[in-house]
């Protein structure tokens, strides 16, 4: 579970983000002066992103977790989860919440993969965050930490 060491891995075959556009709202995009949680100023709902062809450089390469990860089904897909997942260091994954769909990532069947994953990877020191905004909790193997 991991799209950052595969940045040249191919996205999932038949996988589009199509109307799902929650990157565009949970990142910032210093770039076009976006901030957390507003909705990118350059997408319409309908049609999408109005300056893709132009987008700025974070936009062009990024990729959720779900576009990467075969293993992952629709549910995982942000739009339908309520966050979207990455893997910046050092995570090993990263939940960035929708501010609008708060503790998303304690529904199942996600919960129990993130407490999951979070124990397989202690060994290795790396991380399974949650982000709301500017704040991160670490999801650790027997508890969660508020990084404040």
């Amino acid at each position: 579970m991991s799209d950052a060491d595969d940045a040249a891995s191919p996205l999932v075959e038949g996988r589009a983000c199509g109307a799902c556009h929650l990157c565009c709202k949970v990142f910032p995009i210093p770039e076009t002066g976006k901030k957390d949680d507003d909705w990118c100023p350059h997408l319409d709902p309908a049609a999408g992103c109005s300056i893709h062809d132009d987008r700025p450089k974070p936009c062009r390469e990024f990729f959720c977790t779900w576009r990467y990860d075969p293993s992952l089904g629709d549910e995982w897909k942000p739009c339908n989860a309520g966050f979207v997942l990455h893997d910046p260091p050092p995570f090993e994954l990263l939940i960035t919440e929708d501010v609008d769909k708060p503790d998303a990532w304690r529904r199942e069947p996600f919960e129990a993969e993130f407490r999951r994953w979070a124990r397989d990877i202690a060994s290795r020191q790396r991380f399974v965050g949650v982000r709301r905004g500017a704040r991160t909790t670490l999801l650790l193997k027997d508890r969660e930490v508020d990084l404040e």
